[in-house]
């Protein structure tokens, strides 16, 4: 018993040095994100000349390290550019925005490529440039970004043309990835900011799938070795995002690039960018795609994923969708007379807008009743409370302070559009209802007659001290 306790002190101290040294090189990229990031690119909602303008630069800039060309076109015509560099005999393929409205992997392989092209004497990419050829795809569907929407400009879902590919996007894709007879790929995602990582509160910020390329789920050596990298990339994730990570379900999809690329013989990783608290545009997301692929690279590059354990990517959890962004717990809703216990669950959904970040958002109640196997971005706690439909305000709201007063007074909705700084949501209907306040997200709180705390449009102001 003393050997074998020994032997695995032994065996957690190797791990730990292995681990150590692994991850020296994700560190590394973590510190300095803010140094190669490129400018321009906060919001996601770039467009297809932004990426052509990058993709430009990119070529200028290192005429001799970065290759740029046009490997194809849309529905609508636009340019789909590839960039390539590296001199080594395993081709790795990455491609971002294959649903249009998916972009943060696309700002972040830009600064990736930054990085490369200033560093490319550092040990790990001269390794990276001397042992890989790297292919990217920042944007596979331009038409669909143009739009900001998921589809092509056919309203087709390209992650599910690959069997029939009457996309020329889809075409694309399976030729590129047959003339390179592609290695590696990584399929890169944004995935909606309500997955949660199973059972639990927490956002999955980040999640993987060593994609299925059969019904019976079975394991090759290349789907372990996407895994293996996965359980390396995860590794990371518990430095920077500690339970913040999910794994899909890896039912087959046979209509599915990821799946199939998988079937063709390419090692397939799967990364879906979720959701941050306090950030919807995803800058975090960003900085931790720029640290994953590039410290993915580099331990293709140099095997080290190889001795991560398989299990380690099977104990990921996996992935629900059981978040909203707002949760309010236990209220008392009046009907016709009798009380109701509810919890309610809102969500701010994105409206195209001519604002400086491209969207605005609305909030609206998306399921009542029995929530408490869901969570919220943020929660509260209405067990005390009675619900109240808020008055209708005729008038302009000339400071803070009156605004503040006026809530207090039960009042949350106007009927001017434009009341300036202190708005209250804009409604036609004199006598509001429960559903138009369900509709807006807007509602008062009430404890022992006094209201408490207000929800304006999915925002919450506290009114009273707890």
């Amino acid at each position: 018993m003393y050997i074998q306790r020994i032997a695995l002190i032994i065996s957690v101290i190797i791990t730990s040095v292995v681990n150590a040294q692994d991850l020296g090189f994700a560190q590394k990229l973590y510190s300095n994100h803010e140094q190669y990031k490129v400018n321009g690119l906060e919001s996601r909602r770039i467009k297809h000349n932004e990426v052509l303008i990058n993709n430009d630069r990119v070529k200028a800039e290192n005429p001799d390290f970065y290759s740029v060309q046009t490997v194809g076109r849309s529905i609508e015509g636009r340019q789909i550019q590839m960039i390539s560099f590296g001199k080594g005999s395993t081709d790795v393929l990455l491609w971002s925005q294959m649903h249009g409205n998916e972009s943060t992997a696309t700002r972040a392989l830009f600064d990736l490529l930054n990085y490369f092209s200033l560093n490319q004497q550092s040990n790990e990419v001269s390794r990276i440039l001397s042992e890989l050829s790297i292919h990217v795809i920042p944007m596979l569907n331009p038409d669909g970004a143009e739009q900001f929407q998921r589809e092509n400009a056919l309203g087709i879902d390209l992650n599910r043309d690959a069997l029939r590919l009457v996309s020329p996007e889809a075409q694309l894709l399976k030729r590129i990835r047959d003339s390179l007879n592609a290695d590696y790929g990584f399929n890169l995602h944004d995935q909606s900011r309500y997955y949660n990582v199973s059972q639990t509160s927490k956002q999955a910020s980040i999640s993987f799938l060593a994609t299925a390329y059969n019904y019976e789920k079975e394991m090759n050596e290349k789907r372990r070795d996407a895994a293996q990298l996965i359980g390396y990339l995860h590794q990371i994730n518990e430095l920077y995002i500690p339970g913040h990570t999910g794994r899909y379900n890896d039912d087959f999809e046979p209509r599915a690039f990821g799946d199939n690329i998988q079937l063709w013989g390419t090692r397939l990783i799967l990364i879906e960018t979720g959701g941050f608290l306090g950030d919807r545009e995803k800058s975090a997301g960003r900085k931790l795609n720029y640290v994953l692929i590039g410290s993915a690279l580099e331990s293709i590059a140099s095997n080290s994923f190889e001795s991560v354990s398989e299990s380690v990517y099977w104990n990921i959890p996996e992935n629900d969708r059981n978040l909203f962004d707002l949760k309010v717990e236990g209220v008392t809703v009046e009907y016709n007379g009798v009380h109701y216990t509810l919890d309610l669950g809102i969500n701010l959904e994105e409206a195209e807008a001519t604002d400086k970040i491209g969207y605005s958002l609305s909030a609206n109640v998306v399921d009542r009743g029995d929530l408490s196997t869901y969570f919220g971005y943020t929660t509260v706690d209405g067990s005390s409370s009675v619900l109240v439909v808020p008055k209708v305000y005729t008038k302009k709201i000339r400071s803070e302070k009156q605004f503040l007063e006026l809530l207090s007074e039960g009042f949350g909705f106007s009927t001017k559009k434009n009341n300036g700084r202190f708005s209250f949501p804009y409604i036609e209907e004199k006598n509001p209802s429960h559903e138009t306040a369900y509709r807006k997200g807007t509602f008062l709180l009430q404890s022992n007659g006094v209201i408490s705390t207000a929800v304006l449009n999915g925002k919450i102001i506290q009114l009273i001290d707890n």
